[in-house]
């Protein structure tokens, strides 16, 4: 059968479920596809390719562009067998997606098992009802079984080809990214790992790793096919928990059998002294922190983050002391708090003398603690939208219009301005209160980009200067433009 993956967008950084799932169909015998909708030309490649299978993953801030596509898709599928299914985080959390759209059925949570079954299923026209995590249009949710892969090693390496198909101008980059486990521990208000952990608790573990052998024999044949890659990125939420055996192992082994640079993913409270070092020996050059709030209280009763501003400012040090290059974010907008409280954050970010801050407005994920606690409030409308909230601004009702204009203005000009000198702090309310959010955009993204590229991921641009611009335009449109959806 032919398989067309559905997603939103593409990105510099690669959809790696929806890449397993087309591995794993690939393995099975069936042709594999993806298809970004906010590309222009899906009711073409649906006329031109045929596919058997329309399989979606959503953002539920994707779901007005895919309630879209699959219009034209039931427009196209008259009197034909077209399996329509749709899996990723709106699914998961919002299973009612299934009756909305009259979908055959959606996947909740992991489909490494779940999807090549319904395909199996499918294919030779047998009930496609209780298959674990698949819940078919009809079916009772309390009567879904559900399930997490246990051994991450059973599966087939992902399917990048499927990915660089469909955005050849990223075959360039000299970068890969590689997930050496799944789950987080965690228990952040605005992420929905908290809520994840809570709806497949009692399935199995949660926190899952990869054997080393199995991380190390997929970096090695990526790199093998791709000799012009200069830059390791490790994709998970938070690479290292603890300093243990497999950490031990894999630093080592990718020393000596890999060692190119890499990036990846830490927490302050892991990131000690001796975590720097090792991952510095071990061929690290720059790595990602967040601090989200440079309030300890709203960081901590807020947010949940479990960070005391001491753990928050070691963690930095230990990263400067052996040469790391860090990239953090900090969250302005938040529910309980005030424009006052974004500053500081400001403030507090800017002595942390990151690589490259960032600064992003918070987005309010349905069904998060931090969600439910901005209803409760007041700060969000009992009857909010979140599959229509594609602003840069806030969507919260507790902020003034200036007040918002200057939080826009602070996410696009806050890496410039936390490398302005001290003596700057004065003026930069002022300047954050200026009409001028149109160019600071352009200002402040370009500044931020150049040194995202300069020194968090050295070297992974390409050298053509035609490619290298195209692909900071395509960086600068994800980012800038917000994600609406397409009408053709």
């Amino acid at each position: 059968m032919k398989v067309l993956f559905c997603v939103g967008n593409v990105f510099v950084n690669e959809p790696s479920g929806v890449m397993q799932l087309a591995a794993i169909a690939r393995r099975d015998g069936h042709e594999v596809k993806l298809a970004p909708l906010r590309q222009k030309g899906f009711p073409n490649l649906l006329k031109q390719w045929s596919p058997d299978v329309l399989a979606y993953s959503a953002m539920s801030c994707e779901i007005p562009m895919f309630k879209v596509a699959d219009a034209q898709a039931r427009a196209w599928a008259q009197g034909r067998r077209v399996l329509r299914v749709m899996g990723g985080p709106h699914a998961t959390y919002f299973p009612g997606i299934v009756d909305e759209l009259e979908l055959d059925a959606v996947c909740l949570g992991e489909g490494d098992r779940a999807f090549p079954e319904l395909l199996r299923r499918f294919e030779c026209r047998e009930s496609l009802s209780g298959i674990p995590n698949i819940l078919v249009r009809g079916d009772a949710p309390k009567d879904l079984k559900k399930e997490l892969i246990a051994d991450l090693d059973a599966l087939p390496f992902i399917d990048r080809e499927v990915y660089y198909e469909a955005a050849p101008p990223f075959r360039a980059l000299a970068t890969r990214g590689f997930m050496t486990g799944r789950g987080c521990p965690y228990d952040c208000s605005y992420c929905h790992n908290h809520v994840f952990n809570e709806m497949f608790k009692g399935c199995g573990k949660t926190i899952r790793k990869r054997s080393v052998e199995h991380v190390i024999a997929e970096m090695k044949e990526v790199v093998s096919k791709a000799p012009h890659v200069r830059l390791i990125r490790m994709g998970d939420d938070t690479f290292a928990h603890t300093i243990d055996e497999w950490l031990i192992s894999f630093l080592t082994r990718y020393k000596r059998e890999i060692n190119l640079p890499f990036y990846c993913l830490m927490r302050s409270n892991v990131l000690t002294d001796e975590m720097a070092r090792l991952l510095r020996d071990a061929g690290c050059i720059s790595i990602g922190m967040s601090v989200e709030s440079g309030n300890e209280r709203i960081r901590n009763t807020i947010l949940h983050r479990g960070l005391t501003d001491k753990e928050i400012v070691d963690s930095f040090a230990n990263a400067h002391r052996y040469g790391l290059r860090t990239y953090g974010c900090a969250l302005v907008a938040i529910p309980g708090a005030k424009f006052s409280d974004d500053f500081d954050s400001f403030l507090f970010t800017k002595k942390l003398r990151m690589t490259v801050p960032a600064f992003s407005i918070f987005s309010p994920y349905a069904k998060t603690r931090l969600c439910e606690y901005a209803l409760a409030h007041g700060d969000l409308p009992p009857d909010f939208e979140f599959d229509h909230h594609a602003s840069r601004e806030s969507a919260l009702l507790s902020f003034s219009p200036l007040e918002k204009r200057m939080q826009v203005n602070l996410m696009y000009m806050g890496t410039l301005l936390c490398d302005l000198p001290d003596s700057w702090s004065p003026f930069i309310k002022l300047l954050l209160r200026l009409p001028l959010t149109f160019a600071y955009k352009y200002i402040g993204l370009i500044y931020q980009f150049l040194k995202i590229g300069i020194f968090v991921f050295p070297g992974v641009y390409p050298k053509n200067p035609l490619t290298r611009c195209y692909l900071l335009w395509r960086c600068f449109q994800y980012l800038a433009v917000p994600k609406r959806p397409r009408s053709s």
